[in-house]
């Protein structure tokens, strides 16, 4: 995976944002009830996520795995006493007795990674034998592959946000689909970032596909397709707007 490709222009707005929704990213601690001993953050940032899991629950072990260097060399300044890793191979936390959180870096994993970086991520998820697979990020559904709203178009053309808008359907097309539709709905606020933000793909698999691929020796607990609650406020004010497709899914797998 290139980082050059991904270099966040303002680190610090990246991470407030992040942090907004670490509550949201914390669903599935009250979820998973087989002993475990250890919660492996996949994409760990600067490590606020776990921060806030090490003050609700301190009786697992915890780490973090980023390829950013700069990013783990923060998370190991903001949370001390826990182990952080931008190398996969470093690792020392046992998996089989692990819970992997990957919150917010599956599309950018397919966003910035090349086919082998893909395959190379889902076998390491797949093949490592963690206890627990905790996933959250955008995704849309195949459904979304329909014409999109005209009334919902309508008032996005008529908006603020033309600049935005052309920048999108320089990169993706004109937007016929719903899909188009709330992928852009989900990023023109995204503005300090902007280069970024445009370019990367937020829906770069469908919730129908990601099920295809979970193994058998995995079993599905908890699936959650949903609409963010901010991102639907955000319309409801900026646009009028009022958005009822799926935004994002909550997904845990446990092994059989």
């Amino acid at each position: 995976m290139k980082l050059d490709d991904n270099k966040i222009a303002d680190r610090e707005i990246y991470l407030t944002r992040m942090q907004q929704s670490v509550l949201d990213k914390i669903f599935f601690i009250d979820k998973v009830f087989e002993p475990f001993s250890c919660i492996l953050d996949f994409g760990c940032a600067n490590g606020g996520l776990i921060k806030t899991l090490m003050d609700i629950c301190p009786g697992y072990r915890y780490g973090g795995y980023d390829i950013d260097k700069d990013m783990i060399a923060a998370a190991k300044e903001n949370v001390l006493g826990v182990d952080f890793w931008s190398s996969w191979e470093d690792i020392t936390l046992p998996f089989e007795d692990t819970l992997i959180n990957i919150s917010s870096t599956l599309h950018e994993v397919y966003s910035y990674g090349t086919d082998a970086d893909v395959k190379e991520f889902w076998d390491r998820v797949f093949g490592s034998g963690f206890r627990y697979i905790t996933i959250r990020d955008m995704m849309h559904s195949e459904e979304q592959e329909r014409p999109a709203d005209k009334d919902m178009l309508r008032l996005v053309r008529a908006g603020d946000y033309t600049r935005q808008l052309g920048d999108f359907e320089s990169v993706w097309g004109s937007i016929t689909t719903q899909k188009q539709l709330v992928h852009f709905l989900l990023k023109y606020r995204y503005t300090q970032n902007w280069e970024r933000e445009v370019r990367e793909d937020y829906f770069p698999i469908s919730s129908e596909r990601l099920m295809t691929l979970i193994p058998d020796s995995y079993r599905v607990i908890f699936c959650e397709r949903f609409t963010l609650p901010y991102t639907a406020w955000q319309l409801r004010k900026d646009l009028g707007i009022e958005l009822k497709d799926h935004t994002h899914i909550k997904l845990i797998l446990e092994r059989k």
